[in-house]
């Protein structure tokens, strides 16, 4: 990115802070090693506890038993034989104990681990807690066989010198000799605020109460989202942002945690955590460069959750430029309304094995034809054991019901009139969360067809996903504020007779959609009686069909108040029908 940023991150992570091979943090580590007191070290505990056994141990032997002279096979046993084994015993059962594991080869590997730091060459012990290493000073620095253990909202990867060795998720994971850390992220939801703080004013000049230091932060701040409208207004906002490691979440009952890491022993499972550990390992290993930034600074390096706020940087700066400062608050920019969204499938449809046999777009046709065609079939079967009975044939004429319509009402919607400032939120939401998105021209006019989104492209390669991006709180020069504000109080008349005109054409639409599906669905309500009783004649049919409305009346309360006199109305004309 060609952006520098100061950003505010909760749950976020400090490259600095995980990165074993940082050659400043090393040096720090090493220095707080070297300063730790003596006595505050592992190995003056372990001298100090043998020296005090075996002072008890000589003291028994010279004042309990006899001297030393008298016991020296027994001692020799007891300090090359039994003391070692069980030494080795109490490490192995308390190896049980030590770290939440379940396997075999797991306890061994703990108890390998404690031997080893009996013996000095053991390596890190890493705690991580919320994407952030918990140890003690200078434990990074030890090079021999490691453990690291994650809580259930933390992943890491680990490598060597040379190379890639493991993706960890939330567990207990053991690290081999030289193997590091390599990078941490955290699996809540990552919160990223961009541009000005709550109060401060980027427009105006330096005060006598602020330091130099102060003013300068205040107008970092202001160039991390600076940009420039079509007619050269600069305009300041902020940007907020929500995304997170695009990792999938664990079913009810399913292994996993609840932040976004999937387990399991099924081939499914395996498979989703595998999955998830790439879109881990992506995330990491993705860690980009700042080209304009100095070689050690610490903005030389973008890490994973800096990169979504970079890129809506990139497109608001790019949208802007579009517009001119009037649209921004003018509702003039029509906007078509999406298609409905097509309802994805689960898991349990996209296994082949699982699916039923689909039939083609015209389903309601496909059926009423076999519908009429088993009819036929019927009628030429009962035909023929008429004539092998002797009787005589009588054909019956019936009324074609009508398939039902269907229940969804066909509106045709109309454009949306948005302002500028909503066109960009959208746009900059899209870019960052959809394959494909709409064109915009320089002057922010919607052509044909769409185009593909590189920056959701990148966030997919670098395993992460967007969940929404905000921009508002905009700031400009004083005097365009009250340019702005005066406009305001000129306009407010016409924008509000526009905003009702709006308003009342969604309420006509909405209006004529509900009456259209009211129809439909009384035309389905009816038709079910027609279906199921089948009545011969118009007479029947219509008497069907009043009975079936007065029931629809009688059964809603609603209805059975305001349509009082239309029901006397039906009874009155089903008695007219049942005296003809």
């Amino acid at each position: 990115m060609t952006v520098k940023f100061d950003m505010k991150i909760s749950h976020g992570m400090d490259c600095n802070a995980i990165c074993g091979s940082d050659l400043e943090d090393s040096v720090i580590k090493f220095r707080d090693m070297d300063d730790t007191p003596f006595y505050k070290r592992p190995w003056f505990y372990i001298i100090a506890w043998l020296t005090i056994l075996l002072g008890v141990y000589g003291w028994t032997i010279i004042f309990g038993m006899g001297g030393i002279q008298n016991n020296l096979i027994e001692i020799f046993v007891d300090l090359a034989c039994i003391f070692p084994i069980l030494l080795v015993l109490w490490l192995a059962f308390f190896a049980q104990f030590v770290l939440p594991v379940h396997t075999f080869h797991d306890r061994q590997k703990i108890f390998e681990r404690l031997i080893s730091y009996l013996l000095g060459s053991h390596g890190p012990a890493l705690f991580i807690e919320n994407g952030q290493i918990k140890e003690h000073s200078g434990e990074r620095l030890k090079k021999g066989p490691g453990v690291l253990w994650l809580d259930s909202a933390s992943a890491a990867v680990t490598r060597t010198a040379v190379a890639i060795r493991q993706v960890a998720g939330p567990g207990v994971h053991f690290m081999g000799k030289r193997e590091y850390v390599a990078g941490i992220v955290d699996l809540h939801v990552q919160s990223q605020t961009i541009g000005p703080k709550e109060g401060e004013k980027p427009f105006e000049d330096k005060k006598d109460s602020q330091t130099l230091e102060e003013f300068a932060q205040i107008q970092d701040r202001r160039r991390q989202v600076s940009a420039l409208t079509r007619d050269g207004i600069e305009v300041i906002p902020n940007i907020s942002i929500s995304f997170r490691v695009n990792t999938g979440f664990p079913k009810e009952g399913k292994p996993g945690s609840r932040f976004g890491y999937r387990t399991g022993v099924t081939k499914k499972d395996k498979e989703n955590e595998k999955k998830d550990k790439e879109a881990i390992r992506r995330a990491i290993l993705g860690e980009g460069i700042n080209p304009i930034a100095v070689l050690d600074s610490p903005r030389r390096r973008v890490a994973w959750n800096e990169l979504p706020g970079s890129l809506a940087v990139d497109i608001w700066r790019e949208y802007i430029a579009k517009f001119t400062l009037d649209q921004l608050f003018q509702p003039d920019q029509p906007v078509t309304p999406p298609p409905p969204r097509v309802p994805q499938p689960t898991e349990e449809e996209i296994d082949p094995l699982s699916q039923p046999i689909q039939v083609s777009s015209n389903r309601d046709a496909m059926q009423n034809s076999l519908a009429r065609m088993v009819r036929e079939v019927n009628l030429f079967m009962s035909k023929a054991i008429t004539r092998l009975e002797g009787e005589k044939e009588q054909v019956v004429k019936r009324p074609i019901v009508p398939p039902p319509l269907p229940m969804e009402p066909r509106v045709k919607k109309e454009p949306e009139l948005k302002t500028a400032l909503q066109v960009i939120n959208e746009m900059v939401n899209a870019r960052l969360t959809q394959d494909e998105v709409d064109i915009l021209d320089d002057h922010g006019v919607r052509g044909q067809g769409k185009a593909p989104s590189p920056e959701n492209k990148l966030l997919q390669e670098r395993g992460i996903e967007v969940l929404r991006v905000t921009i508002g709180n905009l700031r400009f020069d004083r005097e365009i504020e009250d340019t702005i504000i005066n406009r305001w109080t000129t306009t407010w008349l016409r924008n509000a007779q526009t905003e009702s005109e709006q308003v009342e054409r969604k309420r006509n639409l909405v209006e004529t959609g509900g009456e259209e599906k009211a129809i439909r669905q009384y035309a389905d309500f009816l038709s079910k009686d027609l279906i199921q009783k089948k009545p011969i004649g118009i007479k029947e049919t219509l008497k069907t069909l009043l009975l079936r409305t007065r029931i629809l009346i009688m059964n809603n309360p609603q209805l059975r108040q305001r349509m009082s006199e239309e029901q006397q109305d039906l009874e009155e004309i089903i008695r007219m029908i049942e005296g003809t």
